[in-house]
């Protein structure tokens, strides 16, 4: 994959790479001209490319993290973005579970002897489970309630049961239950659809978390069947697979679970030595939040590593990194908030110079409850964060070397005909970089170089000048001539991989000193290769 960080690189590699083609084809051709007599001179032109910093970017991936401002200045933004679970994921609605046993008195059993029927009335007041949360109301949108009854009565039993703070289709839920005798003790059961209902916990003195049932059990004289002097029903009843539309209350104990992640920044991929200044480099944090719950982010970690392993954490200047997300007010409603940290808040320049090619972090994800509010909860509400890094390319780099290995096969037929080959490059920068160079044709086997296009790095296209602002205000030339003698090309062909360094230094003034420079997407770059290739004589022409 072509990234930013490596466009000059891998330009030169390919159109060095080309060169080498186009010399050799050149060169067999030239062979096999019957005119060729005694050393002939063929000076022929291979390439010419005039270049934007746009023209740089057709037919690469690098485009995704180009961004081009206003006045044309070129900022690379990379990304990474975490959406959490749905709300009803991160709160469980548990299983509850409930049983008494109602007593009947004598007077009760006296009137079921005489009268054949009784009617008895019992309520229970009982808590909902919501682990350490106050929960105010549910509104279901799945689940159901199952009720058994068992009894020592002989006798036949029907049982309604209501619970007054509840509703579906505007009625209270309501649960009916016949359990006729049948000469075997009596175990009874029934289940009830919680869908599109709610039951709201708030009518009690605690206010949350509780509510009531309500039983009537009418009992029936059945023959002769014996009325001891104690007799019960028991019921249990549980309350499982809750799903909900809505729930509000307070809640301290939600099951976000915490952030992991990591990103790239691809800028930084093969970088290998060297000093990077960017001035203005900025990471924005933007959350959005469709809770109506704040939500507090706390970064236990950030940090970026580069090539080599080592690490600089991300650290502000005040307190630790933390992220207070609002709450949503209106159901439905997604705010959006977001925090900024520069070179005025935090670390970011050191943070970037370590050129963090690999960036970690870990999240710890919490309600905020530094208010008394209640709070609800949509079964769909979420929040999200996004890390947005901006690299304005406005600064300073010294000797920042990128490198790249490629494969690498070069056949020439009649290579025993080659006597030198001379290739100029011509280059007239509006970069304000220089771009020095270096070429190792390699043996991967043995992992050895074989030879090197120069004898040592060399700068083949000078930086622009700059104005006091960092502008370039003019292209610098530069032409760089590669001398390729006969036993150079026989090395070259013994190689199958080629590396390639790139070693890039932002404008120098008269003093030395490095100003801020600033790459703008109009810049440009003109690189015009030619070749002049003097072949032996071929004797039987």
């Amino acid at each position: 994959m072509k990234k930013t960080s490596s466009i000059i690189l891998i330009l030169l590699i390919v159109l060095i790479s080309s060169c080498v083609k186009d010399i050799t084809d050149t060169l067999e051709k030239v062979s096999k001209v019957n005119q060729v007599k005694w050393n002939p001179k063929i000076a022929i032109p291979l390439v010419y490319s005039d270049l934007s910093f746009r023209d740089l970017l057709n037919g690469t991936n690098a485009n995704q993290y180009i961004r081009i401002g206003d006045d044309s200045l070129v900022n690379l933004v990379y990304e990474d973005n975490y959406t959490s679970d749905y709300a009803e994921d991160v709160l469980n609605l548990e299983t509850q579970s409930y049983g008494e046993t109602f007593t009947f008195n004598s007077t009760q059993l006296e009137v079921l002897n005489t009268v054949g029927e009784v009617t008895v009335n019992f309520s229970q007041r009982v808590s909902y489970d919501g682990d350490a949360n106050e929960l105010d109301k549910i509104w279901f949108k799945a689940g159901q309630i199952g009720l058994n009854l068992s009894s020592t009565f002989e006798h036949n039993i029907s049982c309604k049961l209501v619970i007054p703070e509840s509703q579906k289709n505007s009625s209270p839920i309501l649960l009916s239950l016949a359990a006729p005798y049948s000469g075997t003790p009596i175990d009874a059961s029934t289940n009830y659809d919680l869908s599109n209902s709610e039951i709201d916990f708030t009518k009690t003195a605690q206010g949350h978390s509780e509510f009531d049932f309500e039983f009537e059990f009418t009992i029936t004289k059945t023959g002769s069947n014996l009325i001891k002097p104690s007799e019960s029903i028991t019921y249990s009843m549980i309350l499982d697979n809750q799903k909900f539309s809505k729930v509000s209350g307070y809640f301290t104990d939600l099951d976000f679970e915490d952030l992991t992640g990591t990103f790239s920044i691809p800028f930084f991929e093969n970088s290998k030595n060297g000093i990077i200044g960017i001035v203005e480099p900025e990471i924005k944090f933007i959350t959005g939040n469709g809770i109506g719950l704040p939500i507090n982010l706390t970064f236990d970690q950030f940090n970026g590593k580069d090539n080599f392993d080592n690490i600089v954490p991300l650290t502000k200047n005040a307190g630790i990194l933390e992220l207070n997300i609002p709450r949503a007010n209106v159901e439905g409603e997604f705010i959006l908030d977001s925090q900024v940290l520069d070179n005025s808040n935090s670390n970011l320049i050191d943070y970037i110079s370590n050129r963090p090619i690999n960036n970690y972090y870990k999240v710890s994800v919490r309600p905020n409850l530094s208010n008394a509010s209640r709070h609800w909860l949509l079964d769909t509400s979420r929040i999200s964060s996004q890390i947005k890094i901006t690299l304005p390319l406005y600064g300073t780099l010294k000797d920042y070397l990128l490198e790249e290995t490629r494969p690498f096969d070069l056949s020439i037929e009649n290579a025993e005909e080659i006597k030198e080959v001379l290739v100029r490059l011509y280059s007239e920068n509006g970069f304000p970089v220089d771009v020095k160079t270096q070429l190792y044709f390699e043996d991967s086997l043995t992992n050895t170089i074989i030879d090197s296009l120069f004898i040592s790095d060399r700068v083949i296209s000078k930086a622009a000048s700059v104005d006091s602002d960092g502008n370039p205000i003019g292209a610098s030339s530069q032409i760089t001539d590669v001398v390729m003698s006969a036993d150079q090309v026989d090395k070259v062909i013994g190689a199958n991989q080629v590396r390639a360094q790139a070693n890039l230094s932002t404008t120098t003034l008269n003093v030395g000193a490095q100003p801020n420079v600033r790459i703008f997407s109009d810049d440009k770059i003109m690189l015009q290769f030619g070749v002049q290739a003097e072949v032996l004589i071929n004797q039987e022409l």
